[in-house]
């Protein structure tokens, strides 16, 4: 079976989203995602981790497996643990040269911001951030 693009993903989030009859309903989904991530390894609750210029303490773990990446993530708030959430649903298999195509445009699509995403410092540091490791990662790596 064919993984999904992350485009494919994201219009699914998006529909999945539309599916909500209000704000209220959307909020209550994503607090519902970030209550599913599982338990974070408070030892990665270090300056590495820590994303950087988001207002919220967000921590993001991501690293190779024969699988494919795989993205953990924990936050202090309910709302941005929840969009941590959306990442780790994006990320979880995906190869490094994958990443560049993360974007925040699903974010904006599924209309729970009152600032465009890329106006948030917030969501794109969560971006950088994970892009930032992606990169280290795929640095890391030895040629064959």
């Amino acid at each position: 079976m064919t993984m999904k693009s992350i485009k494919e993903l994201e219009d699914e989030i998006v529909r999945e989203f539309e599916e909500f009859p209000d704000i209220d309903s959307k909020y209550a989904y994503i607090f519902h995602l970030g209550g599913e991530l599982p338990e974070f390894d408070p030892s990665l609750k270090d300056e590495t981790h820590q994303v950087k210029g988001c207002q919220s303490s967000l921590w993001f773990h991501l690293y190779s497996t024969e699988n494919g990446l795989r993205l953990e993530a924990d936050s202090d708030s309910l709302v941005i643990k929840g969009i941590a959430a959306l990442f780790v649903l994006l990320i979880d298999g995906r190869q490094v040269e994958e990443i560049p195509c993360l974007s925040l445009d699903f974010i904006d699509r599924i209309n729970v911001w009152k600032l465009a995403s890329e106006r948030n410092n917030g969501l794109l540091a969560m971006l950088e951030h994970i892009k930032v490791q992606a990169c280290q990662l795929s640095s890391d790596r030895i040629p064959e």
